[in-house]
């Protein structure tokens, strides 16, 4: 076998198989380059070094890019069960306020959102700016709700692919649906609680292709926007509104 056609091998299984194969073959591959070139490794130890030397080299790269692999996959399993852990916390947190301010069902509630991509947020008119994830895609924001909520005012912004707005309460009370209604126009006092909205179309549901369940959302709540609906060519800029009853 020569130098060349022992480099054409080593070309072919880095580009025609799979990770998985190149690897297992590696070290074989180094003990058949130095038994096959044996005869001539005096004349050509130079190009054999630096033959095996890149064989190596690519052994290391595919065992850091399985640990790469298996970090990512910890750091995903790390967040997952964060999220789950924040949810169980709030839980908690507002059964002992349930317990000790009474059965109001606003009062110790948090809700929950989730935007794509972006978005603000407003209870009666007040807008909150306590909103650290508003433009980061399945990462919530959790919001205690005053007892005194009328109107949750949300704007959603989208500038490209899908687009959505994704709200809900840990016992249901709040989910985004039909219940909703949302405009792509932005009128003098929409957020308040005087504002007659009665003009305004129900949200549309959207039903592409998103990922669900979002941790911390109940699968029963709905992706949210305009009818006007189009990835990445629709309403750019949605704006919807809750009335609380």
């Amino acid at each position: 076998m020569s130098v060349l056609s022992l480099t054409a091998w080593t070309l072919f299984l880095c580009f025609v198989t799979s990770c998985e194969a190149a690897e297992k073959s590696i070290s074989e591959l180094i003990k058949e380059a130095a038994k096959a070139l044996e005869k001539d490794w005096k004349s050509e130890s130079d190009v054999i070094i630096h033959l095996l030397d890149q064989v190596n080299k690519l052994d290391k790269s595919l065992a850091a890019c399985q640990i790469r692999q298996k970090d990512f996959e910890k750091q995903l399993l790390g967040f997952t069960d964060s999220q789950k852990t924040v949810k169980k916390d709030i839980a908690d947190l507002d059964s002992k306020l349930n317990e000790c301010c009474g059965k109001d069902p606003h009062h110790g509630q948090h809700i929950f959102i989730d935007w794509d991509d972006k978005g603000q947020l407003w209870l009666n008119g007040q807008e909150i700016k306590e909103l650290r994830h508003s433009a980061e895609l399945f990462i919530l924001d959790a919001i205690l709700l005053p007892t005194d909520t009328k109107v949750i005012a949300l704007k959603g912004t989208n500038n490209e692919g899908d687009a959505g707005i994704l709200v809900s309460t840990l016992d249901g009370f709040i989910l985004t649906n039909t219940s909703w209604k949302c405009s792509n126009k932005e009128e003098k006092g929409w957020t308040g609680t005087d504002f007659n909205d009665s003009k305004w179309p129900k949200a549309h549901v959207v039903t592409s292709a998103k990922i669900k369940p979002v941790v911390g959302i109940r699968e029963d709540a709905s992706w949210i926007w305009t009818e006007n609906y189009k990835p990445g060519k629709g309403d750019k800029d949605v704006f919807c509104r809750l009335k609380l009853k």
